[in-house]
Formats: structure tokens, C-alpha cells, sequence
């Protein structure tokens, strides 16, 4: 349990990192919103290769800003609409294959000859596999759009309500796309990694609220 516990901080951490850049930038939150969207995604990518148990399951280390990621998402929903969302989803989409694209060219240049058993090590964190970087584009964009639809589809229900059940619904269509496409329909891996993202999502509510404060602030001005 003690990483999950670890998780649950860095966690944390991480959203007091974005409300204070949202707090610096408070008259420009949906920039630093998409910002935040898109820089989290990248690391995420690129944090997954390292595997943690979390005590209730393994999940790679990248599911803990990726859940960030997620929440940051909700927001982009819930404050600016489903259309401004579902573009950041669509951009995010185009943004992660062209990183991996990248990482894998990067990964048949040549290296000095003195750096070629260290290259071999680098290339195998930063340059995924077709199979994996197919795997996790599908999975990215069937459940960020099932996100993104929940979240805005009942607009009357309590904000918490939208955003969790959005995200308990989202993650388990993810998690169980890209492991199925990766490595194959692995029932424990998936309920694993289901039970840790799952385990996360009560942290959303400090970024919702958080930045909601801003949003509202600035539309009852304008």
C-alpha cells in the first residue's frame, strides 16, 4: 500500500502545482488549462514504461499524471463545453502520434560509438513499439470522447457526481482497450490497473474546484 499511498501525494502535488499556474495565470485559465492538458499527456507517455506496485494492483508509474491529465480534461469540459473538449481530444490525439513518431525516428539515428549501449537503453523507454503506441492512441481517444460525452450529458447533476462517474466509466474502457490491443485480454493486469486509476479519482475534486473558482470569477466580470 505504500505506493499507493506514494501516489496519492505526488498526486496531490501535482494539482497544487496547477492551481498555483492557474492562480499565476488566473486571467487566462483556459490556456493553462489546455497547457496543463497537453503536458500531461506527453509525460504520461513517456512515464509509463516503468511499472509500480501499487500495492492493490501494477500500473505503470505514468498513471498518476495521466489521471491528472483526466481531471484536467473534465475541466476543460465542464467550463467551456463539450465542443471546446472534444477539440483538445482530437488535437491531444494528433499531439501523442506525432511524439511517438518522433521518439521512434529519434531512435534509428545513429549513435557514436561510444554511446551505443547506453542509446539502446534510452531508445527502449522514449521509442514504444507499432503495437503499443496503436494501442494506446485507441485508447486514448474511445475513452477520453466517453469522458468528455458523461461529464457534459447531465449538466443538472452535482459536479463530483459528472466527473467521477465520467472517469470510473472512461478508465475502465481505457485501461481495458489498450491492455487488450497491447499485451492481450489479461483479466489481472486489467483489474489491477483498473482498482489503482479507480482509487485516484476522489484527488479530481482539487483541481475542479479549484479552478472553478477562477473560471466563475472571471465570467461574472465579463
Amino acid at each position: 500500500m505504500l505506493g499507493l499511498l506514494l501516489a496519492w501525494l505526488y498526486g496531490a502535488a501535482l494539482y497544487a502545482i496547477y492551481l498555483i499556474l492557474i492562480w499565476l495565470w488566473r486571467e487566462r485559465v483556459d490556456a493553462v488549462l489546455v497547457g496543463l492538458f497537453f503536458g500531461t499527456l506527453t509525460a504520461a507517455q513517456f512515464i509509463a514504461n516503468r511499472l509500480v506496485d501499487y500495492g492493490v494492483g501494477v500500473a505503470p508509474a505514468g498513471t498518476v499524471i495521466f489521471m491528472t491529465n483526466v481531471a484536467v480534461l473534465d475541466a476543460l469540459a465542464i467550463f467551456y463545453g463539450r465542443q471546446f473538449a472534444m477539440r483538445a481530444v482530437r488535437l491531444g490525439f494528433f499531439f501523442q502520434a506525432a511524439v511517438a513518431f518522433a521518439a521512434w525516428a529519434a531512435s534509428t539515428l545513429p549513435a557514436p560509438a561510444w554511446f551505443r549501449e547506453r542509446a539502446a537503453v534510452v531508445d527502449s523507454v522514449i521509442a514504444p513499439s507499432a503495437r503499443i503506441a496503436i494501442a494506446s492512441l485507441t485508447a486514448y481517444l474511445i475513452s477520453s470522447t466517453i469522458d468528455v460525452y458523461i461529464v457534459t450529458r447531465w449538466p443538472r447533476l452535482h459536479l463530483l457526481a459528472r466527473v467521477y462517474s465520467s472517469t470510473l466509466v472512461a478508465q475502465v474502457v481505457d485501461t481495458a482497450v489498450f491492455i487488450t490491443l497491447a499485451f492481450g485480454p489479461e483479466v489481472g493486469i486489467i483489474t489491477g490497473q483498473i482498482v489503482v486509476k479507480w482509487l485516484q479519482v476522489p484527488l479530481e475534486a482539487i483541481l475542479v474546484y479549484g479552478a472553478r473558482r477562477y473560471v466563475t470569477s472571471i465570467r461574472s466580470r465579463g
